[in-house]
């Protein structure tokens, strides 16, 4: 059954329950983003991962919501930082 909103770390579950609670999100993994690039002409300068910003909580809770996106953030500079929600790929064409 298809639930609307946001569900906490749904991103972490395994693909078939993440398919059936949201259809709509589409999840990456780094070695599946760089078979993508597999062949062309590039090369990956940097690859890393980031956290989200939580915008929505910021704005409805200021201070909780800040300390949550400087802590996210600075785990962004850590071994954690595979975690993450987003990829962030820098490509060089050759």
């Amino acid at each position: 059954m298809y639930h609307f909103g946001n569900i906490p770390l749904i991103n972490y579950l395994p693909n078939f329950l993440r398919n059936r609670l949201a259809p709509h999100v589409r999840v990456y993994t780094g070695h599946g983003l760089r078979a993508l690039f597999a062949g062309q002409p590039v090369r990956v300068v940097e690859h890393t991962r980031v956290y989200p910003g939580f915008d929505n909580i910021v704005r409805r809770f200021p201070r909780a919501g800040k300390l949550v996106r400087g802590i996210l953030y600075a785990l962004e500079s850590t071994p954690l930082r595979v975690f993450g929600l987003s990829h962030f790929l820098v490509l060089e064409k050759f």
